[in-house]
């Protein structure tokens, strides 16, 4: 039960996708058209719907959003802040689409995957001979089309940014965040890397981490970028931005989903 409500919360009530928009404004039109009693509802509930994707499409209330609002643990860590880490874990966060042309399937990632390779990539490069890399991440269902797991995406891009392919480990067969814990944790334990870091974006840090130590590992928080550097010039300030919506939508999400975790009892 708790399963098929999460799945019915993450295809429809998320604020900041098109299903929600959609969802919310069908329902407040057919208040605004249905039972003389109810007329009176329609209105507010689009106005609402409205108030809601004008504030999170704002670049000012995305960021405090996406860095939880500006934690100390939002920041870009520091060789101190890492010190002592044996290995590296980066999790992928997900495809944007996959396209079949001549028998063959195209991948393209979701950006956030890419801003965590190249997050681990920095920090890798912070220790003297770099440290190994655990690419974590399979293939999503939710993705029709998909052939290609999360993690060998990253592992291309981690080489792109220079990590060594022999540096690279890849676990392809986790789906949610609670997976990625599940079976990345063992293969840390039995590489004997106690302390390790684990890049995320910010927002999703928290619960990563939880999630890790329930399994029995001791993970560093390293929050990766949430936006290119050429993004945070041209999209900040207080005009509603379209691409704003989707930090939001992210951050709103791992907000719903900790919660979720929580009451599951899968963080620790």
């Amino acid at each position: 039960m708790f399963q098929a409500f999460a799945e019915f919360v993450k295809s429809l009530l998320i604020p900041g996708t098109l299903t929600f928009l959609l969802f919310g404004i069908t329902i407040g039109i057919a208040l605004a058209y249905g039972p003389r009693r109810m007329r009176r509802f329609g209105l507010p509930v689009i106005a609402a719907l409205t108030a809601v994707y004008w504030v999170i499409s704002i670049p000012i209330v995305g960021e405090l959003l996406a860095t939880r609002f500006h934690a100390a643990t939002a920041r870009q860590v520091t060789a101190a802040d890492v010190a002592g880490a044996q290995a590296i874990v980066v999790l992928g966060a997900g495809v944007r689409n996959s396209y079949t042309v001549l028998g063959r399937t195209w991948t393209m990632p979701d950006a956030q995957t890419i801003y965590n390779a190249i997050e681990a990539a920095r920090i890798h490069n912070l220790f003297p001979g770099g440290l190994p890399i655990v690419a974590s991440g399979g293939v999503q269902p939710d993705v029709h089309e998909e052939r290609e797991a999360e993690s060998d995406i990253l592992r291309e891009w981690l080489m792109r940014a220079g990590v060594p392919a022999e540096h690279i480990l890849v676990e392809s067969g986790s789906r949610t965040t609670r997976e990625q814990a599940q079976l990345v944790a063992p293969l840390l334990k039995a590489h004997h890397w106690e302390r390790f870091a684990l890049v995320v974006p910010a927002v999703q840090g928290p619960r990563a981490a939880a999630v890790f130590r329930k399994e029995g590992v001791s993970p560093i928080q390293a929050a990766a970028p949430y936006l290119s550097e050429a993004q945070r010039k041209s999209e900040s300030g207080w005009l509603p931005v379209a691409g704003n919506l989707r930090i939001s939508e992210r951050a709103i999400y791992d907000y719903m989903a900790w919660g979720y975790y929580w009451v599951r009892g899968w963080a620790r």
